[in-house]
């Protein structure tokens, strides 16, 4: 397996979704092996992101929705939000809450509204 100083060695069963879900934390809060660097944490939080990790969707989504590593960009945030959402990710959904809770459309309160009682559902303290 060839490394670098950005892809540590991983022995044993680890598949390629679990190095892209560990790195993008790793990368996005640090770790003792790694200090937090945005780019390196959008991208391996885009790697795991493809392979359907609601964690690393759902960080993902928060680091476009700061402007984290890349530019900020709400409707890419509000897309990677939906899916994890959509996974039963709290977080994520409470995150479209406040993303369609600032527009004047009734049909995004509305979508506001919905992922606002799917948070408070799931439990999420913010949401209650």
């Amino acid at each position: 397996m060839l490394t670098t100083a950005c892809q540590p060695a991983f022995i044993g069963i680890d598949s390629d979704a679990d190095v892209a879900a560990e790195n993008c934390y790793a990368y996005r809060y640090g770790d003792k092996l790694r200090k937090i660097n945005f780019a390196q944490a959008f991208d391996w939080c885009h790697r795991s992101a493809r392979f359907g990790n609601p964690d690393s969707q759902t960080l993902l989504g928060e680091l476009y929705y700061l402007g984290l590593g890349g530019g900020q960009d709400f409707k890419l945030a509000a897309q990677w939000f939906e899916m994890a959402a959509k996974q039963g990710h709290a977080h994520a959904q409470y995150m479209l809450y406040r993303i369609y809770a600032v527009g004047n459309d009734p049909a995004e309160r509305e979508k506001a509204e919905y992922w606002l009682q799917q948070a408070r559902a799931g439990g999420y303290k913010l949401a209650q």
